[in-house]
């Protein structure tokens, strides 16, 4: 039992590792929200994994609601670059 829960650990470890790589290869970006983005994919690659349907569905949304997240955090961000080099914007 305990070898199982290592075993399971080990690969969900790899599985974030392996999800922070590709949020940043992706994304290109070094933001806060990176972290949560790999946690959301590497938690939808080991339910597909491990082939557990009401985990992957969770999954799913995780995935769905943690790159929507970050989507909408760097629409914020590159809107708030592009109205600070505008003098008209609401940031001058």
């Amino acid at each position: 039992m305990v070898q199982l829960i290592m075993t399971q650990m080990i690969f969900g470890l790899v599985a974030i590792m392996v999800g922070l790589v590709i949020v940043k290869f992706f994304f290109r970006s070094d933001d806060l929200l990176l972290l949560p983005s790999a946690f959301a994919l590497a938690l939808f690659y080991t339910a597909f994994i491990e082939k557990r349907i009401w985990l992957s569905e969770g999954a799913w949304a995780a995935m769905i609601y943690g790159l929507s997240a970050f989507g909408l955090y760097m629409l914020v961000k590159r809107l708030a670059k592009l109205y600070r080099s505008v003098r008209e914007g609401p940031f001058h």
